[in-house]
């Protein structure tokens, strides 16, 4: 009764309220339940603060944060009563401008259902038109607050990491900042180039090699086309240090009851597990720990999700494993649909989990029609699949491997670039052809490779290996498999030990039955014999 009680009071909280969480915890595991219905509550109307035209071209706008019932995601920036731009930010630089030009600036908030908020109020600002000239102090040379004719360097910060090394900057005056550096004072090995003038900057540099040190030169351009050097010098990234993943949950499958999901998984035998963290989305599979709802997390092998599928289908899952370090494995994937709706072909944008069937040779596709041009497509001898000394590659057929320790699909950061959004890798169950089992490969720390740490199969067979990459409408751009030949080692027969069957019994039946004779009848004359004693006793 009681139970029943707390289910109708959720059900009338999911009708009086947008959103209703329900949390409970224990030593062991944190589940969280979501019951609600459809967004439909606009964000609070934000406060456009500033629009200032630095340059003859541009105009930088800040506005103050709005308030949503469930999130902000973003505003939409107005240009004289017409949309240009949305964004996440407080603060938007309007570029490729007019020059002595009247522009009128507005925004709006919106949350995730797209609810729009009302509009800001509204500023007016003009471009100017002039000439730069240089602004000097008394004694006749620039001062260090900077001109509109000469760039001048305020604060300035550098951060070297692995592969990647950030840079941060503030000016006197709004400038265009480019960065140049290479392993010598020629900076042959690229730039960036900041597209707006501003005070504040901050740059990313990437694709670095670990334990290098590179020689780099920092630009200033004022509005006028000017350039000043601002900095040179030299820095050495880190040393690589590649972190142990932790390996994934083994056997991560979604089951569906009319609306209900039951989520099933085996937790990995790894001496730093921590626990395992469920994330759902109905939009594609979650690739991080926050890139959706947390509806479990704990130690526990399984978990129902109460009627998710009556608001939406599919549903795609993604299990977490952190370590105690607090580490993040790759992600084990599974998807949940309505059966009602029919197979995963009533979803043609759906990542498909299920591999072809097993063949005896490597193969590999590429969907031509949408690759663009700026995509990179690894080549099947790009990826690599890792177990101890094992090295293998995808274009190998049949690849062997054991099925008593984990192993490590790869590829590298370099082979995959362009409109591309995730890297699946699927595996068929040895033990049951009709099962599969799929992972996402994820960028590892050092931005290195793509990732994920499958688990041990723990059975001997035949399986199949297939990798696709998807892009961003999740269309599968290309696709690679390859055999498997599960191995499974035993242990020696010193080891083992002799085991005894019935029928070895049977056959030693007789001796066993005068060994129990001669234990026996002893006992029972030992015991007769001690009765009639204590008779005659008594009759005496």
């Amino acid at each position: 009764m009681k139970v029943v009680s707390f289910f109708i009071c959720n059900l009338v909280i999911a009708a009086t309220f947008p959103l209703s969480v329900f949390a409970q915890a224990d030593t062991e595991s944190f589940k969280i339940s979501v019951f609600g219905g459809l967004d439909t509550e606009s964000p609070t109307t934000p406060t456009l603060i500033s629009a200032i035209a630095p340059t003859d071209s541009q105009v930088d706008l800040v506005w103050s944060q709005a308030t949503d019932n469930v999130f902000v995601a973003g505003y939409s920036i107005i240009r004289d009563s017409v949309p240009i731009a949305s964004t996440s930010l407080l603060g938007f630089s309007d570029t490729g401008l007019l020059a002595s030009t009247s522009y009128t600036y507005e925004v709006r908030a919106f949350d995730a259902a797209f609810n729009y908020s009302s509009t800001s109020n509204s500023i007016t600002v003009t471009t100017p038109d002039f000439v730069p000239e240089e602004i000097a102090t008394s004694s006749g040379t620039t001062g260090p607050s900077g001109t509109v004719a000469r760039t001048v360097l305020r604060d300035w910060s550098i951060v070297a990491g692995v592969s990647t090394t950030s840079m941060e900057l503030t000016t006197a005056h709004p400038a265009r900042i480019e960065i140049r550096w290479g392993r010598s004072a020629s900076y042959e090995l690229g730039y960036v180039v900041s597209n707006v003038f501003a005070r504040d900057h901050t740059f990313l540099i990437t694709d670095l090699e670990p334990g290098t040190t590179y020689e780099y030169e920092v630009v200033g351009f004022t509005p006028a086309g000017t350039p000043t050097v601002l900095k040179t010098g030299v820095f050495t990234t880190h040393t690589l240090n590649i972190p142990v993943l932790p390996t994934n949950v083994s056997r991560f499958t979604a089951t569906v009851y009319d609306a209900d999901v039951l989520l099933q998984w085996q937790l990995p035998r790894d001496e730093s597990f921590s626990h395992v963290r469920i994330v759902r989305s109905h939009l594609r599979f979650p690739e991080y720990p926050q890139d959706g709802a947390i509806v479990y997390q704990g130690v526990g092998t399984s978990y129902v999700d109460t009627n998710i599928l009556s608001h939406y289908s599919p549903m795609y899952y993604t299990a977490f494993v952190y370590d105690k370090d607090g580490t993040v494995s790759s992600g084990a994937v599974a998807m949940a649909y309505l059966p009602t709706e029919g197979s995963g072909g009533d979803y043609p944008n759906a990542p498909s989990l299920e591999p072809p069937p097993v063949t005896p040779e490597a193969t590999s596709s590429v969907a031509t029609d949408r690759v663009t041009v700026d995509m990179r497509i690894p080549d099947a001898t790009d990826i690599k699949i890792t177990q101890s000394d094992r090295i293998a590659t995808l274009d190998q057929a049949p690849v062997t491997l054991s099925g008593n320790a984990p192993l490590t699909i790869s590829i590298p950061k370099k082979a995959v670039a362009g409109n591309l959004k995730s890297i699946i890798v699927t595996v068929l169950d040895p033990s049951n052809h009709r099962q599969s089992y799929a992972y996402l490969l994820r960028i590892n720390k050092n931005q290195t490779a793509y990732e994920a740490v499958l688990p041990a199969f723990g059975v001997a067979g035949l399986s199949q290996v297939q990798v696709a990459i998807y892009d961003y409408e999740a269309f599968i751009v290309a696709r690679y498999a390859t055999p498997l030949v599960i191995e499974v080692a035993t242990a020696p027969a010193s080891e083992i030990g002799e085991v005894v069957f019935p029928d070895v019994l049977f056959k030693y039946a007789p001796l066993l039955g005068v060994a129990l004779a001669i234990l026996v009848v002893p006992l029972f004359l030992f015991f007769l014999i001690r009765r009639r004693r204590e008779e005659d006793e008594d009759n005496h």
